[in-house]
């Protein structure tokens, strides 16, 4: 068991999930960082996907650049030579988990019910992405999960919009991600980076209200 969640910086607010059939074009990093968007993350079936990361934490800026779709040690070392500050994973790999903490790099791990979030968070992962929520009820599962573990950062992930952002905002997530709802392969075809600026700015946008309505219910 490593330390992975005792003290690695992990997202917070929209992830935004580049996931692609082509590589992707450096207009997303820009759109996706001009609205606002504090972390992108670049998951290893996209053509290109290392390089890309490495371009892009290269750039600079507010957002951090982290690596998706990380399932064994072999993936989580490459993400990690290419410059990745997070790592996400569909499951919950302790051999990625361990890699990533001999790194200093924190994990994202996926998990889906109960008893694999509370694993993921004591194996070490900085956060635990609730995969595929919108299948396993949305906001009112995560409502449920966060009843006896309050403790764990969640990061709801799967179907995510606008409403369902400002939702997971308002009952203290840590954050979430967003995938086809931001970037898809038909953004990449018509060029549309001026459209994905503005699904971007109001999805930072629904995050921050949905904060403000979580610290006002806050004690």
């Amino acid at each position: 068991m490593n330390a992975g969640n005792s003290g690695h910086a992990c997202p917070t607010g929209v992830v935004a999930i580049v996931r692609l059939n082509t590589a992707p074009p450096d207009e997303i990093r820009t759109a996706l960082v001009d609205a606002g968007v504090p972390a992108l993350e670049v998951t290893l079936t996209t053509p290109g996907a290392e390089a890309a990361i490495a371009r892009w934490r290269e750039s600079g800026g507010a957002a951090s650049v982290g690596a998706g779709t990380v399932r064994t040690p072999d993936e989580a070392r490459r993400a990690v030579r290419c410059g990745a500050q997070f790592l996400v994973t569909p499951t919950t790999s302790p051999a990625v988990l361990d890699l990533a903490g001999e790194a200093g790099v924190p994990v994202l791990c996926g998990a889906m019910t109960p008893t694999e979030i509370d694993t993921a968070w004591r194996l070490g992962a900085a956060a635990v992405k609730v995969f595929p929520v919108d299948a396993l009820g949305g906001a009112a599962y995560v409502r449920a999960v966060r009843a006896p573990l309050g403790d764990v950062p969640l990061v709801p992930t799967g179907g995510v919009d606008a409403r369902a952002t400002r939702a997971y905002a308002a009952l203290g997530c840590r954050a979430v991600g967003v995938g086809g709802h931001l970037v898809s392969d038909r953004l990449t075809a018509t060029g549309d980076f001026e459209g994905l600026r503005t699904r971007a700015a109001e999805l930072t946008a629904a995050w921050h209200a949905g904060g403000i309505e979580h610290a006002g219910e806050a004690p």
